[in-house]
């Protein structure tokens, strides 16, 4: 029986629906209330109706689910039902391009690319940050015993010498030799100076300045600008002595800044001191030439002051043992304490860890310093040596602002260039000594003989000499001009132009030359 019903509304007025109801597939009779009240026969009539018009299925598609077609509802014949037919599925024998391959060769590329650049990093990282490890020194460290004095007040006399100085009244008599200054100027010099040149006394008659012991460590007491006045009011005490007739004591000023030089050479803690001390040897040298030229001494006087210049002389192995003493500094001051030393020896007293730089590699640099003081240790003995600068081989360049240790090629070369110019100061101070030594013996003859020697070779004979001094520069003896009166050594340019006078004496390094000053002494023509 059927039961009586009326839609509220026709199929036709239905609103379309997508085939889904709740996430669930709905079959569109479910949709039609006369589908649900039809008999069961029709309801299978109307089933078999729909699978007979159903387009069979494509030979591609026959994995794909069935679709089932709403039922047909007396809907005007130019509304066609559209049936709602699921979307193909992807092909299973569909062919496939290769793109996995194509992937796995580009991923692998890209590793490979990835790979090579962080090698290079790496390697790039490890040539600025590895340091070598530090190398074999032992050729170059100290055979000095350590003072094991308790305290020493040699360096305190010396930094009050230099305080006491009072400075020059003008600046040009720097440039100038105290002998060519007026006399009422080198009497205010010297009488203004009186508390430093005693001080400076006090300082010379100490026995032992205990060179080796750690107090000298703490300052650098040659760094002061005032070494400089401090050798020329020397001089000034000299000539000022020497016009007021007083000889001795001109000649003994002289030889204390022999003697002081011939101090401050022993002294290793500091590079500067061993500079000033050749500085020292100059300016008593060039003192002693003028004072020489013009004396009236006996012989014996001068034989004193002659031994006591000799003893003071600076000698070739001093400075190949302050070599050792310097590279020591310089390993000091790039490792601090863990160069090995001993504490109380840091140059300045410092014991804290020196600061860090960027692209500074200390054991490679400190390996740079221990090459460059082996060879000076091997040419200071060498003549050349003496006539120039030493060039040394397999030294780094300076150049490359970002090469893996860069800032330490930079400070190599800062560093190592005052300790190249060492020889050749050395062989023209040695030369200017040897001159002052042959001058003081032919000054000894015309004093006590009243004759010149006719060769320098006579000296020996006559026991003014034990040898005949060399010229460092060739290893031959000086030059002698007995018409002229002069006596000179080749110079740094191996060259002999028959000497060449100058004022201050020797001042020319290509031809250091004194002068006899035979009419001075008024000695016999």
């Amino acid at each position: 029986m059927i039961r009586p019903h009326t839609p509220s509304e026709t199929p036709a007025d239905k609103p379309a629906h997508s085939g889904q109801s709740g996430g669930v597939w709905a079959s569109p009779w479910e949709l039609d209330h006369d589908w649900e009240d039809a008999p069961p026969p029709k309801k299978r009539r109307l089933m078999k109706e729909d699978e007979a018009e159903a387009p069979p299925p494509r030979a591609a598609e026959t994995k794909a689910k069935a679709v089932v077609q709403p039922m047909q509802t007396s809907r005007p014949a130019q509304e066609a039902a559209v049936p709602n037919v699921a979307p193909p599925l992807r092909l299973a024998n569909a062919p496939r391009l290769p793109r996995a391959s194509a992937e796995r060769e580009a991923s692998w590329s890209t590793l490979v690319i990835l790979s090579m650049g962080l090698l290079a990093f790496v390697f790039i990282v490890w040539l600025y940050l590895d340091d070598p490890v530090q190398g074999a020194d032992e050729d170059l460290l100290l055979r000095r015993p350590v003072d094991q004095a308790q305290t020493i007040q040699t360096p305190e006399k010396l930094r009050k010498f230099l305080e006491s100085i009072v400075p020059f009244e003008s600046t040009a008599l720097y440039g100038k030799p105290p002998w060519l200054w007026d006399t009422p100027t080198l009497a205010r010099i010297v009488q203004s100076n009186g508390a430093a040149l005693d001080n400076l006394r006090d300082l010379l008659e100490d026995a032992d300045w205990h060179p080796a012991h750690a107090a000298w460590h703490i300052t650098d007491p040659c760094g002061d600008p005032r070494w400089h006045q401090a050798l020329r009011l020397k001089q000034a005490e000299a000539a000022y002595l020497s016009r007021r007739m007083q000889e001795e004591g001109a000649f003994t000023a002289a030889i204390d800044l022999a003697e002081l030089g011939w101090r401050l050479e022993q002294i290793w803690a500091w590079p500067s001191c061993y500079e000033r001390s050749l500085e020292a040897q100059t300016f008593a040298a060039q003192t002693l030439a003028d004072l020489l030229r013009q004396t009236k001494l006996p012989e014996s006087t001068l034989r004193q002051f002659q031994r006591q210049f000799n003893v003071c002389q600076p000698g070739v192995e001093m400075l190949a043992g302050a070599m050792n003493a310097f590279y020591v500094h310089e390993k000091k001051l790039i490792l601090g304490p863990k160069s090995g030393e001993l504490l109380d020896t840091m140059p300045g007293g410092v014991q804290l860890k020196r600061p860090g730089r960027l692209f500074f590699k200390p054991n490679e640099t400190l390996q740079h310093f221990a090459a460059a003081f082996r060879q000076l240790k091997d040419e200071v003995k060498a003549p050349l040596a003496h006539t120039s600068e030493v060039r040394l081989k397999d030294a780094p360049t300076s150049e490359g602002a970002y090469q893996p240790n860069s800032s330490g090629r930079v400070y190599f070369h800062q560093r190592s260039k005052p300790y190249t110019r060492l020889p050749a100061f050395l062989g023209l101070v040695r030369a200017r000594g040897n001159l002052i030594i042959t001058l003081f013996a032919v000054r000894r003859c015309i004093a006590e003989k009243k004759t010149l020697p006719a060769t320098l070779e006579q000296l020996r004979a006559f026991n003014y000499l034990l040898d005949v001094p060399v010229d460092p520069y060739t290893g031959a003896p000086l030059q002698y001009n007995l018409a002229h009166g002069l006596i000179w050594s080749v110079g740094n340019d191996l060259k002999s132009v028959s000497g060449m006078p100058t004022e201050p004496p020797m001042n020319d390094a290509t031809e250091p030359t004194v002068e006899i000053g035979i009419a001075v002494a008024g000695v016999a023509k």
